[in-house]
């Protein structure tokens, strides 16, 4: 194979380590973006697909550019060493999400200790709504004059 495929594929898998890492570590993401549906389901989507959706990509680069290689086996070992070197990073980007919002959520814990004043779970304010003045408004509303009768 020559010396230009293999700094283009070394250069390739390296750009699309360095994306698929940042990819899946998603800074400024919190755990609430991948909530699907009511929050009292726990139902989340933070597929782990999504790590491999590159490496993929690059084996397909890879194989379409085959005529380049001297070999099948080659070919073989370069796609397989590429995919996994871009969905390691790719892993790693994601455990690294995952420890930041285990710090960022014992951090919170810490500095926003539980209320303890509280009597019986009830909030420390409360709000009071009279609805009374709609019902009087209701009772003196007539509408008879609307009608499209005769």
């Amino acid at each position: 194979m020559d010396i230009f495929i293999w700094i283009l594929v070394t250069v390739g898998t390296a750009v699309l380590m360095l994306f698929n890492y940042y990819l899946n570590k998603a800074p400024g993401a919190d755990p609430d973006d991948y909530i699907v549906g009511p929050p009292e389901l726990g139902i989340t989507c933070d597929c782990f697909i999504n790590v491999l959706i590159l490496g993929g990509i690059a084996v397909i680069a890879i194989s379409i550019n085959s005529a380049a290689f001297d070999s099948r086996l080659e070919l073989y070992l370069v796609g397989i060493a590429s995919f996994l070197a871009i969905t390691v990073a790719g892993i790693y980007g994601r455990r690294e999400r995952h420890r930041e919002w285990k710090e960022l959520r014992k951090t919170f814990q810490r500095a926003i200790p539980e209320a303890h004043t509280r009597t019986y779970g009830r909030p420390t304010f409360e709000i009071y709504f009279d609805d009374e003045y709609l019902e009087e408004e209701e009772d003196e509303d007539d509408d008879s004059d609307w009608g499209y009768g005769p």
